[in-house]
């Protein structure tokens, strides 16, 4: 991912302490298609898949209500959303079979790159715990990168493996290595060139197809949602949808 690898460390020490990574939607949520009717007949939550456009789905894939989130590992704003949403979202709504959520990542940065590849590094199945462990270490990875100081963050910017060296400067081997994924297995996720065409495929669909300008941001049934970025305004969606 060429707009991400060549970041310097002093866009990254920017990037990663901006206070806002939000932009403005520019569309309204679709509607359901017919009744919101719940649907039990099996576990939802279990049911995690990837999809063709390259993103991670929970739920009931043929759910009235389908959300997508444009979202970045190292986005305050995404972390807050997944440290509020993700309890009431399951138990409330994706275990009913009436929404499914899909995460797409927007990769902003080296970290995030790191991150985003190595919660991809098992597939499907333990995606989203991968996700939220992450996002809860957010504020914790970020400091421990800017506390190698800034001819390290250099050293490592201008280093062969950019991606590699983050990863090791944030802790993410070892924060990953207690949810299954061995140090061996990690580094060969980070090195994966076809998980970063991935990432940079929906880094670019976003841009051409949905304008993104921040993250998070919204999809509901295939529109951008305009106006939601916390999780109170996308419940706050969600039931008018519902009623």
């Amino acid at each position: 991912m060429k707009t991400v690898l060549k970041t310097s460390a002093l866009a990254l020490a920017l990037a990663m302490t901006a206070s806002a990574c939000s932009g403005e939607s520019s569309a309204n949520g679709g509607q359901a298609n017919g009744p919101v009717v719940a649907d039990t007949s099996q576990n939802w939550v279990e049911t995690v898949e990837k999809t063709e456009e390259g993103g991670f789905r929970m739920g009931n894939p043929d759910a009235a209500i389908r959300i997508v989130e444009y979202g970045s590992l190292t986005c305050p704003h995404c972390a807050d959303f997944a440290e509020q949403s993700f309890n009431p979202l399951v138990e409330n709504y994706i275990s009913q079979g009436t929404v499914s959520f899909e995460m797409r990542n927007f990769v902003r940065d080296p970290l995030d790159l790191a991150a985003a590849l190595l919660a991809r590094c098992n597939g499907a199945a333990p995606f989203f715990q991968l996700n939220e462990r992450l996002f809860a270490n957010q504020a914790a990875m970020i400091t421990q990168v800017q506390g190698a100081g800034e001819a390290r963050l250099q050293q490592i910017a201008q280093s062969s493996d950019p991606v590699l060296g983050y990863a090791e400067a944030a802790g993410l081997i070892p924060l990953v290595g207690g949810m299954g994924i061995s140090e061996t297995q990690a580094r060969q996720c980070l090195a994966d060139q076809d998980l970063v065409g991935e990432l940079e495929t929906l880094r670019n669909t976003a841009l051409s197809e949905y304008n993104l300008s921040g993250t998070p941001t919204f999809l509901i049934n295939g529109q951008v949602a305009s106006g939601v970025v916390t999780w109170p305004q996308l419940e706050a969606r969600i039931q008018e949808m519902v009623q």
